[in-house]
């Protein structure tokens, strides 16, 4: 079983103290929660990662995410849909940002450290397996030398699916970045010891209320940000069919707008597969560290959606 907290494959050792069960790490010696272990084949983990520069959203983003799973009402969408915090800390961390954001307040940046996850379950999204979430999310300045991803963020490791969470409007040379982030993802994993030529990746175009001007060519693209996050999750199959041609326009978009073409020729060579998406996590740019309207999350659930699905087996990727 994967350890979440030292992300090492192991045997859980259980333990017995007075009348209270708990599984404890042999290798980092940290209590894991209870119904991770017992219920692990039957809710299999999904390492939830987040890389990108100081700035561009990702900690936001994560606390969007659990907001609109937690207050978007989805179960009206999906029957029998619930998710489940699995301790304490991890609860505490949800109703933390869900309460941030119902007043208009920012989280703060997330510090640069090696982090401890938040282990969320999710059961009955349609189409789509039940599963654990192992959200990890460490500081912008942790992707700025290859030397620090592998010192703060070495839970990529263990992602099938890695996440570039990039801002386009925060970016002085687009091309460039793009391509260094690339780069130094790259020779990062290899540090580790890991493949990308295993891993699938998703690109994420952050902030994308900033992005109209980028945009003009291609209102498909609006339209679909329009449409809000809940619109459409009634009829699955529609909006994952609609959520791939979503991924071919950026595509379109990455190699001629923002002629990104080197960025885009790199990922295609060293990853399983690139998919794209765009979100607005806020729906509007807040002032300092406030909203100055209320929260409008706009198609935050796709990147999450774009996980699970390349975390089920190939053969059921090839069946749906």
């Amino acid at each position: 079983m994967l350890c979440p907290f030292c992300l090492e494959d192991v045997r859980f050792k259980k333990t017995r103290q007075s009348s209270k069960v708990s599984y404890a790490c042999p290798v980092c010696n940290e209590h894991v929660p209870i119904l991770y272990v017992q219920e692990y084949e039957q809710y299999p983990p999904v390492v939830v990662n987040a890389i990108g520069f100081r700035g561009h959203g990702k900690t936001v983003y994560f606390a969007t995410l659990f907001y609109v799973l937690s207050k978007q009402r989805l179960g009206k969408h999906w029957n029998k849909f619930f998710t489940m915090c699995l301790n304490e800390e991890s609860l505490d961390t949800v109703r933390m940002n869900v309460r941030m954001l119902e007043e208009g307040i920012l989280p703060e940046s997330t510090p640069k450290n090696f982090p401890r996850p938040t282990i969320v379950r999710l059961q009955n999204v349609p189409t789509y397996p039940d599963c654990t979430l192992l959200f990890y999310d460490t500081s912008g300045e942790a992707f700025e030398k290859a030397s620090q991803l592998v010192q703060f963020a070495s839970f990529v490791k263990r992602a099938r699916t890695v996440v570039f969470l990039l801002s386009i409007t925060e970016l002085d040379d687009i091309p460039t970045k793009m391509r260094d982030l690339l780069n130094i993802y790259i020779i990062g994993i290899g540090d580790l010891g890991g493949q990308t030529h295993n891993q699938h990746l998703l690109v994420v175009y952050t902030k994308a209320d900033k992005m109209e001007s980028y945009l003009t060519e291609y209102p498909d693209l609006r339209d679909y940000l329009k449409q809000g996050t809940v619109d459409g999750l009634a009829n699955m199959k529609g909006y994952i069919q609609r959520m791939r041609k979503v991924s071919d326009c950026l595509k379109e978009f990455t190699r001629n707008t923002l002629q990104a073409e080197e960025f885009l020729n790199a990922a295609q060579e060293y990853f399983k597969s690139v998919s794209f998406c765009i979100v607005s996590a806020l729906g509007a740019s807040p002032t300092e560290n406030k909203l100055s309207v209320e929260i409008t999350p706009k198609r935050v659930l796709d990147p999450l959606f774009w996980l699970m699905e390349r975390s089920l087996p190939w053969w059921q990727r090839l069946w749906r």
